[in-house]
């Protein structure tokens, strides 16, 4: 796809974000960058863009509130805060620990935050109660429905029904630190990043493991295709795509790898809402798309400064945001 003039330039619009963003989020049309100095930047439908005050510091997490109208943030500042794109900040709870993880889901209404060892659980705005594990949480994953919380930790993972305050919690077993994690749409399969640049995972009900390894990083950004029979992961030269069909997983069968690439590292994916449709984003600032019906490849960004650290798509799959850590961004029509 080199040589070809990419679609930030024919069908975008480039976004002087000036810091590096650390996710992206769409809400009511517009995207809604997080940025490392505690501030919102929003990309208006329009084409207006403004900041929003929200944190003291680094923005470490970030989901779209239940009510599908403000973005929930927290910081290094120790703060929980629901932001809407209007500039409006609300504060749901101070823990004066940072603010590592956070997830929701507008099926079952909760909003959960990982704070050191704790789970917290929001219900209409308000926190409800906690689940507390042996170490620090390393990632949080809800389930299509929003009923099932896996956390992962030090040595496994912890399964709860995240509306139950007295779960006393399903373990997932298997030594070493886990850190990013996923559930698959239905819930039958929960994967996790591991220190160790290997994924690991578990079939369920039966707990059966899964090793996933070969990576020559971390694996950060998890994605799957909406009937979750792929799960696209970062970490390697390519986008690692492990096929989740038949009664075994991705056990003994090769992952596809589309946009492999020799110079770079892919850094963030993202699963079309819809299509089996994956967009790519790499250490060095590039972005491309990836049909899997016949390979076929779309440059969306070229090179820039910094990694790809944020990559999100619009609900109805017609435009897709990405943003880098050198504060370069876009949104492409696509």
């Amino acid at each position: 796809m080199r040589g070809v003039t990419a679609q930030v330039y024919e069908n975008g619009r480039r976004l002087a974000i000036g810091l590096g963003a650390t996710s992206v989020h769409w809400i009511g049309g517009e995207a809604l960058f997080t940025l490392s100095d505690g501030n919102v930047f929003v990309a208006g439908q329009g084409g207006d863009t403004r900041r929003i005050a929200a944190h003291d510091g680094v923005i470490l997490s970030a989901a779209p509130h239940p009510d599908g109208k403000r973005l929930v943030t927290g910081g290094d500042d120790g703060a929980i805060k629901a932001i809407s794109p209007s500039g409006e900040a609300t504060t749901l709870s101070e823990v004066r620990r940072w603010v590592d993880h956070l997830v929701s889901n507008a099926s079952s209404g909760v909003i959960v935050a990982g704070v050191g060892k704790d789970a917290i659980v929001f219900k209409a705005d308000k926190e409800a109660h906690r689940f507390t594990h042996p170490s620090s949480v390393g990632g949080l994953a809800l389930d299509a429905k929003g009923r099932r919380l896996a956390v992962s930790h030090y040595g496994g993972v912890t399964l709860r029904l995240v509306l139950a305050a007295d779960d006393k919690g399903n373990p997932l077993k298997w030594a070493g630190s886990h850190l990013a994690i996923t559930q698959s749409p239905e819930g039958e399969y929960v994967i996790t990043g591991m220190q160790e640049n290997a994924l690991h995972g578990w079939r369920m009900p039966e707990k059966t493991d899964l090793r996933m390894d070969g990576y020559p990083s971390k694996t950060k950004s998890f994605s799957w295709d909406k009937r979750g029979r792929w799960l696209a992961t970062s970490g390697a030269n390519a986008a690692i795509v492990w096929p989740f069909v038949g009664k075994l997983g991705p056990q003994g069968k090769p992952p596809l790898q589309p946009g492999e690439r020799s110079d770079a590292l892919v850094t963030a994916v993202a699963f079309h809402p819809s299509e089996e449709v994956l967009a790519i984003g790499y250490s060095d600032g590039a972005a491309i798309l990836v049909r899997f019906a016949d390979n076929l490849g779309m440059e969306l960004d070229e090179a820039g400064e910094g990694a790809v650290s944020a990559l999100a798509w619009s609900p109805d799959g017609k435009q897709i945001a990405l943003a880098d850590e050198a504060g370069r961004g876009a949104i492409i029509t696509i």
